[in-house]
């Protein structure tokens, strides 16, 4: 266990004996961020996989670090200092609060410790000294205010080199698995391409056995920085190649890439004897530095276990899997072919599976000597002949009729006699064209994230619900009806389906899941089955992209196909969420007034003639992403109290116009006095906005409800 590790464990130590002490329901450590001006949660109790970040100011939490006063709340929600929307995200009551300032040994401000709900009294000052003291002792663990970054570097490396122990210790295809860590090696110091150079051993030379970025590319060299580390043993950053005398630019002139940052480091074998280069380039966030040589280090280590493995695995089998896997793959099909490419044995389940007459005497044969169809299968053997090593070819489609194609997988194994050496190859064809058209019907019919499920599980109503929080999405095509009667059935068919792509990128592209397709309209969710902090946001974005492929779809389309318009309702709650129907019919699908009411605001954008409408809670999660418009307040069906509903302007990141914020004012004053019932002053401040912006559709709307209502007040 690291420094950094032992300080993660030590503080979540303490704040659980800080629950216990003072007898509280959670406690948490928060960090101040300095980079972001907010405090993070860096060991929180009850919370997993999830970190808390404060504005300053924000919050209880927010106010101690500010005034470095420790403060008690027994009552939070008479305090105006409470922010509820940490609960709403959490799904957890707040009752009572204590919180105290952290100080380094220099006396500067370094974070908060908070306790939650304290079980069976309220908070006391004598709570405040003992908290004190345990704040004074996290202080002396963490010494500073960069326990945050280190430890969350920390985990994400931990991860990523305990993903590729698992994948070496369960994976013994040799380029599989290097293609695997070379994909970690560049995700995990954030570079662009990475690769692979092992040593011919006859030649001397150093050649890719995958690049990531060069499409499998074969790159052979014996100069450059990676034949430097090769003969040097020793690892080398290099921020700027083409001023190093050791670079060669000649690959990079062969492959149309340009070189910007190199990071090498050697790869040995058990006896330290160098096995190849393993390699990183341009570093997408600046240079690389001492942390990125680390972990590739650690890399380079597990690519040599790998590769020992391998051979091992291969000298250890040998001749045992050539019996072994025809008995263990019955239900595959198993050929065998010698050295000197020669079919020795074919087994029943190939000759069905490729539509061959098992009449054919195929025994001895040469694979050219067979027809164009089975060679084209065997040329797969021919890497495996040559090199000895294992290969794996997935989702090949063979042709077996003139209207018929099966998908297999292919496995060549190498045969090797007792001496270990390379007698042929053992292939291995597994009919995978049943599984891949029930997944590509499925998936067409059910979200995809249930395909596994319903293929793997025999009775489907031990799908559970579930009552979670989530947000819907409702689109609608509007005047749908009225283009169904002004053009043909080929010119609608053609619209919706080049509609319904578009939409559907979109939410995939914001990690929605569809529900389903209501006519013209579609139902998306955000949070089902999985949660996530960013589900209302995701929502928002994912709305205004669709608006945004419109355009294009509008723009594109023929002067044939007419032009779409959409609205969309967005609210966010509680749902329940599984498999609904009988027996005999399931959908999976959410339930719930959050449902309703998100189809409610989209039929709600046709009377107020705009684009989107949002519910409160949906308002409250995204308000600090987006700029949003408050339009009126709705009694839904099935509802006693009304709900504010908003539309969404854009993204925070854009600044208001002077004109905008004109606008929004006046609205907004109106809409103040609308709600008093002043009805006249409502009305000249909906003028003013009506002089601003002519065709706003809330504007007209309560223009005319202005009229109205004076025109009963003067008829009294």
């Amino acid at each position: 266990m690291t420094e950094n590790e032992k300080i993660l464990k030590e503080v979540n130590e303490i704040l659980a004996q800080v629950s216990n002490v003072l007898e509280v329901e959670r406690s948490t450590f928060f960090l101040y961020n300095e980079e972001n001006k907010t405090l993070e949660s860096v060991v929180a109790q009850g919370i997993e996989n999830l970190i808390i970040s404060v504005p300053l100011g924000t919050g209880i939490v927010g106010h101690v670090f500010e005034t470095q006063q420790p403060l008690v709340v027994n009552d939070v929600y008479a305090n105006p200092l409470f922010a509820s929307s940490f609960d709403n995200q959490l799904n957890f009551k707040t009752k009572s609060i204590l919180c105290v300032p952290i100080f380094n040994e220099d006396k500067d401000i370094i974070g908060a410790l908070q306790c939650l709900n304290k079980q069976n009294d309220s908070f006391s000052n004598n709570d405040i000294k003992v908290l004190n003291s345990f704040a004074t002792a996290i202080s002396l663990i963490i010494k500073n205010s960069k326990l945050y970054y280190t430890s969350e570097h920390l985990k994400n490396n931990f991860s990523k080199l305990l993903e590729v122990f698992k994948a070496v210790s369960s994976e013994l295809n040799l380029n599989k698995l290097i293609q695997l860590i070379m994909n970690k090696a560049a995700e995990i110091t954030n570079s662009d391409r990475s690769s692979l150079f092992l040593v011919d051993e006859i030649t001397g030379e150093l050649w890719t056995v995958f690049a990531k970025g060069l499409n499998n590319t074969i790159v052979r060299t014996k100069k450059g920085i990676v034949a430097k580390v090769a003969k040097t043993k020793t690892p080398l950053i290099v921020n700027d190649p083409y001023n190093h005398p050791d670079f060669n630019p000649a690959v990079d002139l062969k492959t149309k890439y340009k070189t910007k940052s190199i990071l090498s480091v050697p790869v040995f074998n058990s006896e330290k004897e160098v096995l190849g280069v393993v390699q990183v380039i341009n570093k997408n966030d600046g240079e690389f530095h001492l942390d990125d040589l680390n972990i590739l280090t650690g890399f380079a280590s597990q690519i040599k276990i790998a590769i020992e493995n391998a051979k091992l695995f291969d000298q250890i089998e040998g001749m045992k899997n050539y019996l072994n896997i025809l008995v263990q793959n019955l239900d595959n099909g198993i050929v065998t072919i010698d050295s000197n490419r020669k079919i020795k044995t074919i087994n029943s389940r190939f000759f069905s599976m490729f539509n061959v007459d098992n009449s054919l005497n195929l025994e001895e044969k040469h694979i050219e000597d067979v027809n164009e169809t089975l060679q084209s299968l065997f040329s797969y053997a021919e890497e495996t002949i040559k090199s000895g090593e294992k290969t794996y070819f997935d989702d090949i489609e063979i042709q077996i009729e003139s209207q018929k194609f099966i998908t297999v997988n292919i496995s060549a194994l190498p045969m090797e006699n007792a001496k270990g050496e390379n007698i042929g190859v053992i292939m291995v064809f597994n009919d995978i064209s049943k599984e891949k058209r029930i997944q590509s019907n499925l998936s067409r019919y059910i979200p995809q994230h249930l395909v596994k499920e319903v293929m793997n599980k025999d009775n489907l109503s031990l799908l559970k619900g579930n009552y979670s929080k989530c947000s819907i999405l409702f689109s609608d095509i509007r005047n749908f009806t009225t283009l169904t009667e002004e053009f043909g059935a080929m010119e609608i068919v053609k619209l919706l389906n080049n509609y319904f792509e578009a939409m559907i990128t979109s939410v995939y592209k914001f990690d929605g899941i569809l529900d389903k397709f209501i006519g013209d309209a579609i139902m998306t969710v955000f949070g089902v089955p999985y949660a996530n902090i960013s589900d209302s946001k995701n929502a928002v974005r994912c709305a205004l992209d669709m608006f945004e492929k419109l355009k294009e779809l509008n723009k594109n389309q023929d002067r044939t196909t007419p032009k779409v318009n959409i609205g969309i309702g967005i609210s966010t709650g509680n749902v329940v969420s599984g498999n609904i129907g009988s027996e005999k019919r399931f959908e999976y699908t959410v339930i719930g007034d959050s449902v309703n009411i998100a189809a409610r605001l989209e039929s709600a954008t046709k009377v107020y003639n705009v684009d989107l409408l949002i519910c409160e809670q949906t308002y409250q999660e995204i308000k600090d992403e987006f700029y949003c418009r408050e339009i009126d307040t709705l009694l839904v069906k099935g509802k006693n109290i009304p709900v504010k509903i908003y539309t969404v302007l854009k993204s925070k990141k854009e600044l208001l116009s002077n004109e905008e914020q004109n606008f929004l004012e006046c609205f907004s004053e109106g809409l103040s006095n609308y709600k008093i019932a002043n009805y006249q002053e409502a009305k000249v401040s909906f003028q003013k906005a009506k002089e601003i912006k002519l065709d706003d559709g809330p504007t007209k709307t309560f223009l005319e409800r202005c009229e109205h209502q004076l025109l009963e007040v003067s008829n009294l």
